[in-house]
């Protein structure tokens, strides 16, 4: 469970820390006061896309950390601190859009924040209730309500679509083939001829380089050459320094101090000598320069436009000459390949039917029983007089399975069942939608369940019903919620009160525990506005009083 959340300088909120309770917790506020940036908070901490627009105005950075209580019990965000009953995680916003994550003061990336992050809390909103708008998403509900896993499916469905897609090609018609094998020839011949090698262009265009300097190469190396052998005018400086060696060594004879001193320029008369004769190899070597140059710019060329016509670099031309030679192969052998391929499809498409066809078998069981449990759920959230159903079409092998599956309702005694997407109001899919995740949070170890504004569309006593299964549920999670129905913050075992102010010249939002008397404020401003009355006051403390009744046998 998140038993404390830091936030500092996200939007409005420039800092705060909210400790939240183990059971029910409600975030209440005027519209655009900055309930749901607690909740974008939350969602970054938990490795979710993060705008940079959540950074406050006039900081680079913006953090969030929480700390979460795990149950000694949960499987939940196993990794590599598995050993710690707290975590603690912080994720730190910069303005290059970067971030910074850590878990228990360790740097993790993004990605397994985001994988720790799905086994800690799970938060629905409003977007939930359209997604079940749309009858391709159900199928997905009910696999998480039976535990069905694709893996081993998803396995052999990739193995039978590649072998389809290889018989397609295959089979093509024989003039196409023909057509396509010239075409291969022709690129593989022109390949081979030139026989390029990687790195060869850009080693290549080094050498032309040098080349394209060589007169000015060969002034050079005869510059020096003279300087060190000299000319018919003047003496080098390697008859100068063996002069010098001379002198020096008929010296040292005298004088044993100087012995180290001859010796060293002795050795450095032979290195300019050394130095002398390479100069003198450089600059003879250039002399064929103009035709090396040539072949260069030839080959060059040739490379150049083989790049071109494949728009590829040399690299990419020789790991295309590979697949060529691979697709060349496979056509030629074409009819003799295909003669067994055919039988290799029907061993893959039995194999995944019968895959597929126990995936079925698991989800028609599954759905009687989803079917009966939501029925269960739903009646408890004031809709016990409508019937649901999930309505099975059997399909082709596809990504998930051969199972089309859709939502049916009817939402009167009388009428027939329909799509779900056709009949249901905003407040019927709220409930749907919440009926539906309690069934699913069931069977994980997520100990935390975040429902942002789960109350659209719903008032009178389906409010009361939805509190109250908010509240069925925070017995078993963690809830927090952000609602506008005083309903359900009379449910509260946690109260905070989400205020907007102008403080300094800006704008800045702070998150309140509200005490009892605060919290009767709190539901009376809910249910009359800015109208707050006497009467309103004992009428929110009535209800709150009746829930607090209610609790008590939950």
């Amino acid at each position: 469970m998140l038993s404390l959340l830091h936030i500092e300088n996200i939007a409005v909120i420039e800092l705060g820390d909210i400790a939240f309770d183990a059971r029910l917790n409600v975030l209440t506020g005027e519209t655009g006061a900055g309930k749901s940036i607690v909740i974008d908070a939350l969602s970054a901490l938990l490795g979710q896309r993060a705008s940079r627009d959540l950074i406050r105005s006039g900081h680079d950075t913006a953090e969030v950390s929480g700390i979460f209580q795990r149950d000694a019990g949960s499987n939940g965000a196993r990794g590599a601190q598995d050993e710690e009953e707290e975590l603690q995680i912080q994720r730190e916003l910069r303005e290059d859009g970067r971030s910074l994550c850590r878990v228990n003061g360790k740097p993790v990336t993004l990605s397994a924040l985001r994988e720790m992050g799905d086994n800690l809390v799970n938060i629905h909103g409003q977007h939930d209730s359209q997604a079940l708008l749309r009858e391709e998403t159900h199928i997905r509900y009910l696999d998480a309500f039976a535990g069905c896993s694709l893996e081993h499916y998803s396995v052999l469905y990739q193995t039978y679509r590649k072998l389809l897609d290889e018989r397609k090609t295959l089979s093509m018609a024989e003039d196409e083939k023909t057509a396509r094998i010239d075409i291969l020839t022709h690129r593989l011949e022109e390949l081979r001829e030139l026989a390029p090698k990687a790195g060869e262009d850009e080693a290549l265009s080094a050498r032309r380089k040098t080349l394209r300097s060589a007169g000015q190469i060969r002034q050079s190396l005869n510059e020096a050459y003279h300087a060190l052998y000299g000319d018919e005018e003047t003496r080098g400086a390697c008859d100068l320094a063996a002069d010098a060696a001379g002198s020096l060594s008929q010296a040292a004879r005298r004088s044993e101090e100087m012995e180290g001193l001859a010796e060293r320029l002795n050795d450095l008369q032979y290195a300019l000598k050394d130095c002398a004769e390479e100069a003198r190899g450089f600059y003879d070597d250039m002399e064929e320069s103009e035709e090396e140059l040539e072949r260069i710019e030839t080959r060059l060329d040739a490379l150049n436009k083989l790049c071109r016509k494949h728009n590829m670099d040399i690299s990419g031309v020789i790991k295309a000459g590979e697949a060529w030679e691979a697709e060349l192969e496979s056509l030629e052998t074409a009819d003799k390949r295909l003669a067994g391929l055919d039988s290799e499809i029907t061993r893959a498409e039995k194999s995944l039917r019968k895959e597929a066809g126990e995936l079925t078998a698991q989800r028609v069981k599954a759905a009687g029983q989803l079917e009966e449990r939501l029925a269960e759920e739903l009646a408890g959230l004031d809709m016990g007089k409508v019937r649901f159903s999930i309505e099975f079409t059997l399909t082709e092998p596809k990504e998930d399975g051969c199972d089309q599956l859709r939502f049916l309702i009817a939402a009167n005694v009388g009428e027939p069942l329909k799509p779900l997407n056709k009949i249901a109001s905003g407040g019927e899919m709220a409930r749907i939608m919440l009926a539906l995740k309690n069934l699913l949070a069931e069977g994980d170890d997520v100990q935390t369940l975040v429902f942002d504004e789960v109350d659209s569309g719903v008032s009178g006593r389906a409010a009361q019903r939805v509190a109250q299964k908010l509240c069925e549920v925070s017995r078993r999670k963690q809830v927090l919620c952000v609602t506008h129905l005083p309903q359900i913050a009379a449910f509260a075992d946690s109260h905070f009160h989400v205020e907007k102010a102008v403080e300094g010249g800006r704008t800045v939002t702070r998150v309140q525990k509200l005490s009892r008397e605060e919290r009767i404020e709190e539901l009376a401003r809910i249910m009359a506005g800015s109208s707050v009355t006497d009467t309103t006051r004992k009428t929110a403390e009535e209800l709150l009083v009746q829930a607090e009744e209610v609790k008590k046998h939950v």
